[in-house]
């Protein structure tokens, strides 16, 4: 899939030929990706809705058509970036009018239910277009503005902690490694890995709040074992 920053997307197969054209309807496009499911395409831009298209192919492999499905709505602005938990359940979104949102996308569209807004959280706007990235199981999202990298927890929307000036110039590029224990960053002709310490965090709280419900025997020694291990690597970190 190729987009330019006007309204013009299209979707190509690995061998070059076009499978279609799509208008986006932005005014003007500034993001555009597939998802890691390979199910869906999104585009976002000028207005403040994030378009969500279905990309259908036959029992055989066939393309068929690509189908819009439903917008990501809420805010009040253009929308500069989106990102995807690993299975798709989950999209983010940031946006100019200084918020993100987290949106749960496990839905049955095709019985025209929509996706439900999570959590809505701020952020620090600065001169440059930030990027967001969302962990591979939903529960932290980190925002790159400029040269720094802003780390939230999903489960509160609260800002977990600021890594500053993590290279001389803008951050160009953001996202987590497969199992969310990694932020990898690009800029200034240089690739910084990160810990997601935040994620070691979030996965305790979760574990400690399984914990409150009835467990197997087998599956409450694990959460607990989970919680020790997180707070050991913790402490190393800090």
């Amino acid at each position: 899939m190729s987009c330019s920053n006007k309204t013009d997307l299209v979707l190509t197969d690995v061998k070059g030929t076009q499978l279609a054209k799509l208008d986006t309807y932005l005014m003007s496009t500034c993001c555009a990706k597939i998802s890691p499911c390979g199910r869906f395409i999104v585009a976002s831009g000028f207005t403040p809705d994030v378009k969500v298209w279905e990309v259908i192919f036959s029992k055989t492999g066939e393309f068929q058509q690509v189908k819009r499905v439903y917008e990501l709505t809420g805010h009040t602005s253009g929308v500069y970036d989106i990102s995807f938990d690993q299975d798709t359940s989950h999209m983010a979104t940031i946006s100019k009018d200084g918020t993100w949102k987290l949106f749960d996308t496990n839905v049955d569209y095709k019985k025209g239910e929509d996706p439900r807004l999570k959590i809505t959280g701020t952020y620090e706007q600065t001169s440059s277009d930030p990027k967001i990235a969302l962990s591979p199981n939903s529960e932290v999202l980190v925002i790159a503005s400029a040269s720094n990298l802003s780390f939230y927890s999903t489960l509160d929307g609260k800002l977990d902690y600021v890594i500053e000036d993590a290279f001389i110039g803008n951050i160009t590029r953001i996202m987590f490694d497969s199992l969310g224990k990694y932020v990898l960053t690009s800029g200034d002709k240089h690739i910084r890995v990160f810990h997601n310490v935040t994620g070691y965090k979030t996965a305790i709280t979760s574990a400690r709040d399984k914990l409150k419900k009835p467990q197997t025997s087998a599956t409450k020694e694990r959460l607990e074992k989970l919680i020790v291990d997180n707070e050991a690597f913790l402490k190393t970190i800090e």
